[in-house]
């Protein structure tokens, strides 16, 4: 009767969420997040690194063997010339602290093999060990075993890096049998290798048991695919909001995938808090929650937190004086428009100041092209007494922003520097605060920018995650106000401060639309977002792999909508008062009537930006075919 039974380790008794190699992968791209800049630009790419980490164990094993051991190699070593080959400069020794992080790693993506507790309670009454070919000692496995609270006692573990011996030679078997001071007609084994575990123990005369493997799909390089199941939490799709739940499953890996980018950058730039601006900053920073609170990367993340802005709160308190060249940073985007929306945007009752008007002739409901050739604007500009009260109006709205900031936030106009993060579209938030809190370096992330209208003050840097002209201009221009919309925390704009507070405001209609529309969709992104991040704690991935990801879910949104996301996105009304003095709302549907005029449908559609929204929202899909014969029309009697 046999004395005594081994185990091998890997899928065995520990199994992994994920293939071996992805472990090590993480390790690799720990080192970026910590490391980039003291790294060689080829090893700025986690499967380069992976790749010259796989040559070194290589090179290792072969060098062992030539001295006389197996062909196997220990951890610490491989570090310690991974890390002389991929950085750039000599750095103090980091082999220990990637032999800490691949455990915690480890940590996270085993578990214990529910197959094996059948096994361990058969055999109870034999003394139990370990035999694992494995570039991790005794000291790390045991403590792997100690994390999954092994329901056994093993009284040793031989390791292939504590001996340089192996079982595909044999020699680690004979080493095992020889310390413990057994026979091979005293011992089991059980593995799941058919050569090592089973063939080469039963040509020693071991009786084995064989386990079942866990085979995982993994290829090293860029590209490689995701696997996330985001139809397992999808719902009946019986009712609307269930309906616009699933549209906004589908939706998560837009949201999760530019937090998650956005987090990485804080990481890699020792940032640590993370601004996120109203208003869909309120949606996006609930990513870097879920993040913070189930961490894929392994390092410590930044704080966040949202700052109460707009483009109106911001922009009156960034003018230092009311003059025509600092205007000239609105009207660079808004080149004709009314005295009344001036005042609107700037958040300052016009009402007081109707008597300047009056003077210089101004209708201030007359939109003025190019205000700053307007001569009766020039003269207003240099009027003393109307610059000194608007002036002193602008100085208290800077006044109290930096009250809000100071008291609510902690910030002031000091040499910390600050980042934030918004939808986009130029970073003009960000621009109005930069002009503010001028002793401040200031950064942005954002989705996607477009060209700047202004120029950037010195103290501002920005970064686009959607960097593709390509998708930018043909599908998120065409999808902005969606973009716009399907975040939108239905909380209402900012439009000033007072006692160190923001003050919001929100049509009842646009809360009412959100609670109807938008709730539902964000839900179901958010819940799309926790799949995906359950993932990627198993899975790394660089940020910028996802990019390609995102893209290809773009443009399906374009061209192919769902009914749901259409009937979100005509639902829309929301605060644009900035520059326009408006509410945005989307227009009602054609008439049956409308519907059936090519004509007019064809004009509508020269307009419009979102034309297969347009098409299906209007059910005048025979549009389509119109269109398509155009093109072909065109190709065949060689017309663009």
């Amino acid at each position: 009767m046999a004395k005594i039974i081994s185990f091998d380790i890997w899928d065995t008794i520990i199994k992994r969420k994920c293939h071996p190699e992805e472990v090590k992968l993480h390790t690799a791209n720990y080192i970026i997040l910590k490391y980039e800049n003291k790294l060689k630009d080829k090893y700025k790419n986690i499967y380069e690194i992976l790749k010259e980490r796989d040559k070194i164990e290589e090179k290792e094993c072969k060098k062992n063997k030539e001295k006389g051991s197996d062909d196997e190699c220990r951890i610490l070593d491989v570090f310690k010339l991974l890390q002389k080959e991929i950085m750039q400069e000599e750095i103090p020794d980091i082999s220990e602290e990637l032999l800490k992080e691949e455990i915690e790693q480890e940590k996270r993506v085993i578990y214990l093999n529910p197959q094996i507790l059948p096994i361990f309670e058969k055999y109870k009454d034999l003394k139990k060990y370990c035999i694992s070919d494995f570039y991790m000692g005794e000291e790390q496995l045991k403590e792997l075993f100690d994390y999954l609270k092994l329901p056994v006692k093993i009284e040793k573990i031989y390791s292939s890096a504590d001996y340089l011996l192996n079982k595909r030679t044999g020699n680690l078997y004979k080493k095992a049998q020889e310390e413990i001071g057994v026979t091979s007609k005293d011992h089991i084994h059980v593995g799941d290798n058919q050569f090592s575990d089973i063939e080469v123990a039963n040509k020693l005369g071991i009786e084995t048991i064989k386990m079942n493997k866990t085979e995982f799909v993994f290829l090293p390089e860029v590209g490689r695919e995701f696997h996330f199941d985001l139809s397992k939490i999808k719902k009946e799709a019986k009712t609307k909001e269930e309906k616009l739940f699933n549209s906004g499953v589908d939706l998560a890996p837009l949201i999760y995938f530019f937090g998650y980018s956005v987090v990485e950058y804080a990481i890699k730039n020792k940032i640590d808090k993370v601004y996120y601006q109203t208003r869909e900053g309120e949606t996006f920073i609930k990513i870097h929650e879920l993040i913070k609170e189930n961490n894929p990367f392994g390092l410590n993340l930044p704080e966040c937190d949202i700052i109460e802005v707009s483009r109106m709160a911001t922009f009156s308190a960034s003018l230092k004086e009311f003059t025509i060249s600092n205007l000239l940073r609105l009207w660079s985007q808004y080149r004709e428009q009314s005295m009344k929306a001036l005042f609107k945007t700037l958040a300052i009752n016009i009402e007081d100041y109707k008597e300047y008007m009056e003077k210089y002739d101004i209708d201030i409901e007359e939109k003025i092209l190019c205000p700053w050739f307007d001569l009766k604007v020039q003269s207003l500009a240099q009027d003393e007494e109307f610059l000194k009260k608007i002036n002193k109006e602008l100085a208290k709205k800077r006044e109290e922003l930096l009250e809000y900031f100071e008291k609510s936030k902690g910030i002031i106009n000091d040499s910390k520097p600050i980042f934030t993060v918004d939808i986009g579209w130029r970073g003009t938030i960000q621009d109005n605060l930069a002009y503010i809190f001028t002793n401040k370096k200031i950064g942005g992330y954002y989705l996607t920018l477009y060209d700047f209208y202004n120029l950037q003050p010195k103290n501002t840097y920005k970064i686009s995650f959607i960097d593709d002209k390509t998708v930018r201009d043909n599908e998120v221009a065409n999808m902005i106000t969606l973009l716009e919309w399907i975040y939108n925390p239905g909380t209402g704009s900012v439009t000033g401060y007072k006692n160190a507070k923001a003050i919001r405001k929100a049509k009842e209609e646009e809360k009412q639309i959100v609670n109807e529309y938008i709730k539902p969709l964000q839900e179901g992104m958010f819940e799309g977002a926790k799949v995906i991040n359950e993932y990627m704690k198993y899975h790394p991935y660089e940020a910028n792999e996802t990019k390609s990801y995102v893209y290809k879910i773009l443009k399906n949104i374009k061209e192919k909508p769902s009914k749901e996301l259409i009937e979100a996105y005509y639902s829309m009304v929301f605060n644009d008062t900035f520059g326009t003095d408006q509410y945005l709302k989307k227009d009602d549907k054609l008439s049956k009537i409308d519907r059936l005029n090519i004509f007019k449908c064809r004009n509508i559609l020269r307009n419009e930006p979102w034309k297969e929204a347009f098409i299906t929202y209007n059910n005048i899909e025979y549009m389509n075919i119109l269109t398509n014969a155009k093109k072909t029309l065109r190709k065949i009697i060689g017309r663009n």
